[in-house]
This record gives structure tokens, C-alpha cells and sequence, in this order.
């Protein structure tokens, strides 16, 4: 095992960890839970979701990673998997985003976007990338982790349904692995976790 793996394989207990702590001190320093949640999802995307890529795989690899491909047979039914899934979960209790004002939606519209881009680079890109053969280390691992994340985020948040998050994160973190495996990439993913992610906070 190279460095580059190692580093992947020990930064999910060290993100969580870290970025737990980060959320609760910009909430205690801004006053605000969702501002506090805001500015850490920005230090999460920046930080974790960019600079760790950039490190373990390089910019080329990441140009390729998201580079558009062609999607066929079971990956359209992958596709709409998060997409239906998004519009189900807003069911659930305590899943719903309180939009009280214009800028809060707008600020929620872009977590939609830096989620669904950031994230699957992260998750799904760099295991991809780093474990090209192992099932467990390019899919299992990352999807527990991003599951296991949202703990960090939920935490802060007043009216999050933290174990629902957790649950829905791993359901969708399976299907974005199955998606990305699929076409090799992670387009498509990134694709369908923004257009879930927009459906979460708009309906």
C-alpha cells in the first residue's frame, strides 16, 4: 500500500473528528446555526473535498474523474435511484429545511451544488481512483464514511433528524459507488446528488 492510500484510508475518522468540532466553533462564533453550518460546509468542501483530491490524485485525474460520459443500461435506473429517493425522504421527520428568508434558500440551492460536487469528488473520485480493484476500499469504505460524516453537520443543526440523515446518506452513497462504478466516473453522480440535493431544499 502506497502513501496516498494510507493517507485516504486514515483522513474519514480524522475529517469527522475535525469537521465535528469545526461546525460546533463556527456556531458558537457566529451566533447562528445556520450560518455556523454554512461556513463549515464551505471549510468542508475547500479543505477536504479540494485540497485532499488535489493531493492524493492531481488535477488530472480529477479532470478525468468528471469528465462527461455515456450512460447506459442499468445507470439510468441508478440515476433516478437519488432522484426519487430525494423527493421520498422529504417524508421523513425532521428532513425538511426551514427557508425563512430569500438568502437562506439561495444558500441552501448552493449546498445542493457544492454537495453534489465536492462530495462524490471526494467519496467516490479519490476511492475510485486510489482502489481501482478493491471493492471494500473503493466502495464499502467511502460509503460508510459518508455516511458517517453527516454526524458532523446534523449535529449542529437544531431541526436535523441526525440518524435519518446518516441512514439516507449511506442509501445514497451505495447507489452514487454502484453509479460511479458504473460509468467509471463520477459525472453522473455528481449529476444526480445535486438534482437530489436541490429537490431536498426547494420542495
Amino acid at each position: 500500500m502506497n502513501p496516498r492510500q494510507r493517507v485516504a484510508l486514515l483522513a474519514p475518522p480524522v475529517l469527522i473528528g475535525l469537521m465535528y468540532v469545526v461546525f460546533k466553533l463556527l456556531v458558537s462564533a457566529t451566533g447562528s446555526a445556520f450560518v455556523g453550518w454554512y461556513l463549515g460546509l464551505v471549510t468542508y468542501w475547500v479543505t477536504w473535498c479540494t485540497m485532499l483530491p488535489l493531493t492524493l490524485i492531481g488535477w488530472r485525474r480529477i479532470k478525468a474523474l468528471i469528465r462527461p460520459r455515456p450512460l447506459h443500461g442499468w445507470g439510468f435506473a441508478l440515476l433516478l435511484i437519488p432522484i426519487v429517493g430525494a423527493a421520498l425522504y422529504r417524508l421523513v421527520p425532521g428532513m425538511g429545511y426551514e427557508k425563512h428568508a430569500l438568502w437562506m434558500t439561495l444558500l441552501y440551492v448552493s449546498t445542493a451544488f457544492g454537495n453534489g460536487f465536492f462530495e462524490e469528488l471526494l467519496w467516490r473520485g479519490v476511492y475510485m481512483e486510489l482502489f481501482p480493484k478493491s471493492i471494500p476500499l473503493r466502495m464499502v469504505l467511502p460509503t460508510m464514511a459518508f455516511a458517517l460524516w453527516h454526524y458532523a453537520p446534523g449535529a449542529v443543526s437544531a431541526n436535523e433528524n441526525v440518524w435519518g440523515l446518516i441512514i439516507g446518506a449511506a442509501a445514497l452513497g451505495s447507489v452514487q459507488s454502484l453509479l460511479a462504478k458504473q460509468t467509471n466516473g463520477v459525472w453522473w453522480p455528481i449529476v444526480a446528488h445535486a438534482i437530489g440535493g436541490l429537490i431536498m431544499v426547494l420542495l
